[in-house]
């Protein structure tokens, strides 16, 4: 027998084994990264449109800068009367207040007229700058997307900011009710918290995108066929509660009508991940 004939064909049948194993590993790999390179050509406006889901405007692509900061929540009880004391009067500001710690509950005797749902930004830094009416009140900036949500009991919703960016929580809020006379949304109450002591933890970073943030809901399976982008806006909100000081991130807050109900997505503008569900953390003091 001719062994190294024999040899000699199961060496060639083996490397012809190898040979075909090998053309299919890279066939699929060649389909797999086709597939690949395909779904990542198919935009996110594409996307949205093929499941039938509306916005309005062009989703930004602008990247905007931001901070991980850290504030302290006003003692609203003590900013009363310091601002006394400021003014050397003892009267000030203490009709109609209620003080519950953070909280402040005010009655507004004068009432400021909204005639024109185009003119209430105008209104409302008027109402804010007039002198006794709101504490700290030039710091607070009207939030469009968050007023007038209930046309039975209006209200107007303005928070602090950070270098152009608003803060979207109940640490730092200006609550206004709104009294519906005679076609006239009259200013008659507001609920206030503040914050202080706001700082940098670190250095600016750059922020994912509005764009960066409605794909990673979409991929997310977050935002349903049919469905309507209602609003969408960078703000920061309150992460972490460490000891008496609360720390801010910036965050994508969307809007999503679903059809049956309105639900608001939150994408961490930093790392761009959901944390919609996530609970504040909380430190307590020792």
């Amino acid at each position: 027998m001719d062994f190294k004939r024999i040899e000699w064909i199961f060496f060639l049948a083996f490397l012809g084994v190898n040979i075909f194993l090998l053309s299919i590993y890279r066939s699929a790999r060649t389909e797999e990264n086709s597939v690949s390179a395909s779904n990542q050509k198919i935009a996110i406006e594409q996307r949205l449109k093929a499941d039938d889901i509306k916005y309005s405007g062009e989703l930004s692509t602008k990247k905007a800068e931001g901070y991980y900061l850290s504030g302290e929540p006003t003692d609203m009880q003590k900013a009363i009367q310091d601002y006394r004391d400021q003014l050397d009067d003892s009267t000030a500001f203490r009709l109609g207040i209620k003080v519950d710690d953070n909280q402040l509950i005010r009655n507004v005797s004068e009432g400021f007229n909204i005639t024109d749902d185009g003119k209430t930004a105008e209104t409302l830094a008027k109402f804010l700058s007039q002198e006794g009416e709101v504490l700290y009140g030039k710091e607070y900036q009207y939030l469009p997307y968050l007023s007038f949500q209930d046309k039975e009991y209006p209200s107007i919703v303005a928070a602090q900011s950070f270098e152009g960016i608003p803060f979207n929580d109940a640490s730092s809020r200006l609550d206004i009710t709104l009294e519906n006379t005679d076609d006239l949304l009259k200013i008659t109450r507001y609920t206030q918290t503040h914050i202080g002591k706001i700082e940098k933890l670190r250095d600016k970073v750059n922020l994912y995108t509005e764009r960066d943030a409605i794909d990673t809901l979409y991929i997310n399976n977050r935002i349903p066929p049919k469905s309507t982008i209602v609003w969408r806006q960078l703000v920061y909100t309150l992460s972490l509660q460490f000891r008496g000081t609360n720390v801010y991130i910036p965050a994508w807050f969307i809007a999503i009508d679903t059809g049956s109900s309105l639900q608001v997505e939150k994408v961490n503008a930093i790392t761009n991940r959901v944390f919609t569900n996530n609970p504040v953390q909380k430190v307590e003091k020792n």
